[in-house]
């Protein structure tokens, strides 16, 4: 469940998605990320798309900055800043797959940070 920190940074719309498709996080992920707001959401963001994608999809620098950098004046500041803050989040969750270019980030389908986890239902 999300905590009301992470609810304050992320966008109605995305949390309303987590709400209906969770992703499980990893805790130390979590953690790790606590002081760098941005990475955080990378992290989330990343970890609630990967997963779901059929084959590799960019995104361009303007969807991005609309969506993570709505706060700076310049594209150049913006990429330069998203490139520091994207590093941790990619440490946080290694099985993502993306690549950055000039034209943005491909993300590639991915397996998502925490597998999902059978349950057995014993018979009575």
């Amino acid at each position: 469940m999300l905590n009301l920190f992470l609810v304050r940074h992320l966008d109605e719309t995305f949390y309303d998605a987590l709400r209906q498709h969770p992703v499980p996080l990893r805790e130390t992920a979590l953690q790790q990320l606590a002081s760098k707001s941005v990475s955080l959401d990378l992290y989330i963001w990343l970890a609630y798309r990967l997963h779901t994608l059929e084959k590799p999809t960019p995104i361009r620098w303007a969807a991005l900055m609309s969506q993570f950098g709505s706060n700076y004046g310049r594209a150049r500041s913006f990429r330069e800043n998203f490139k520091v803050a994207l590093a941790p989040a990619v440490v946080a969750y290694p099985e993502a797959r993306l690549e950055m270019n000039e034209e943005g980030l491909v993300l590639y389908p991915s397996r998502p940070p925490v597998e999902k986890r059978l349950v057995a239902v014993g018979r009575r």
